[in-house]
């Protein structure tokens, strides 16, 4: 993760692409719904517009759609009037990754109680502002715009940064893979969502999804790709997002195989802001220093990359984090912090243990029963004088 100040970020030029699909053949139940149109168009990180025309009255639209590299269908309700619908679907920036492949249908009803799915349809969703080249080699698809001869030594690298992860983690590719590169951040800062908020920091890259990294070229994006070809690839390992893991599992990763060491371990942070993610500008860096370095003693020290996999297997089956560590390691967070923190040469403080509250309390209750009972005593010890005083 790159640190510097974000220029002023000059205003874009929007170009809507629109669609328009030829009529297709219907097979409805009931047999009578005829689709006339069906078209779509979208503006890229702001909005998609599906819409669909029938002969006769809709009483019910719904689009249905899929998002190449993730999981599930997203649903739309459309809006209606006479034989037309229309799907208004909002593209905040990230929500579809750039050149994923987008599927569709529509399930419609008419006013005469006929009902149709109508045939899938797809089209990839590319930044407009661009002319994208696209080239493909085995199972990865790299997309960027620009000089032609780029194509190529982005795939040559591609392959040796996932070459890289095998070796150091054993994790390898087990689904397809999309890169796509923008020539600088403002051009890139659409496409993906904003980590930091208003941090402003600059992402040298991001990974989408269980398939697709996208980064923006600068002097060290050999290393960026390996590290979020680290993210795609755990996300493809564990069958789900890389953000559920841990912060300093997940980073620690990625910077564990992207090489070199970062600096950063003088002040270690906790294991909980470790974990969940550092939120101020200044913890950025060291929070990523001190995941890398993390793994790293893990790996070094306590079984190498075969029980990071275990690790992460074991997460992936949906057991928390404390208790993957105890299974594989022995020890949870707390017991990671503390060995690793005695090899960094940076040990825990002990801390002071307070006194049990609990006993406190029982003691002052026993104090004030005690003082309780004697007054009783002195009070009977009066009331006798008292009566046996003779009379005068």
């Amino acid at each position: 993760m790159g640190l510097k100040p974000l220029g002023q970020f000059a205003s874009l030029l929007v170009v809507v692409l629109t669609t328009y699909l030829t009529p297709l053949p219907v097979q409805a139940q009931g047999a009578g719904i005829q689709v006339l149109n069906e078209s779509y168009s979208y503006t890229f990180a702001q909005q998609a517009i599906f819409e669909i025309e029938i002969e006769g009255s809709l009483v019910e639209a719904n689009l249905i759609y899929t998002v190449e590299g993730e999981i599930g269908q997203k649903f739309q309700r459309a809006e209606i009037v006479g034989g037309r619908a229309r799907a208004e679907v909002s593209l905040t920036s990230g929500q579809i990754p750039p050149a994923s492949e987008v599927s569709y249908f529509w399930r419609i009803g008419d006013s005469r109680g006929q009902v149709l799915r109508t045939q899938e349809q797809s089209f990839r969703y590319l930044d407009q502002r661009f002319s994208w080249k696209s080239e493909t080699r085995d199972d990865v698809t790299v997309f960027w715009y620009g000089r032609d001869q780029f194509g190529d030594q982005l795939l040559s690298q591609t392959e040796r940064s996932l070459a890289v992860i095998e070796d150091r983690l054993r994790i390898s590719q087990s689904q397809p893979v999309r890169i796509v590169v923008y020539q600088n951040w403002n051009d890139m800062r659409p496409a993906v969502v904003e980590r930091w908020g208003e941090n402003q920091v600059v992402s040298l890259g991001v990974a989408m999804n269980a398939q697709t990294a996208v980064l923006f070229l600068h002097g060290s994006w050999e290393r960026t790709l390996t590290h979020e070809l680290t993210h795609v690839l755990t996300s493809q390992f564990t069958e789900g997002p890389y953000s559920r893991l841990p912060f300093w599992l997940s980073e620690g990763l990625a910077t564990y195989t992207e090489g070199g060491v970062r600096n950063g371990t003088q002040n270690p942070l906790s294991i909980g802001l470790l974990s969940s993610g550092p939120t101020r500008r200044e913890d950025i860096g060291p929070a990523y220093a001190q995941a890398q370095s993390l793994v790293t003693f893990l790996i070094r020290e306590h079984g190498g990359s075969a029980n990071i996999r275990s690790l992460l297997t074991t997460i992936a089956q949906g057991v928390t984090i404390d208790d993957a560590l105890n299974a594989i390691y022995g020890f949870d967070r707390l017991g990671l912090e503390r060995q690793w923190r005695m090899w960094i040469d940076k040990p825990m403080e002990k801390a002071l243990q307070p006194a049990p509250a609990r006993p406190q309390l029982l003691t002052l209750v026993v104090i004030s029963e005690v003082i309780a009972l004697s007054s009783l005593v002195i009070l009977v010890i009066l009331l006798v004088i008292l009566f046996k005083k003779p009379a005068s």
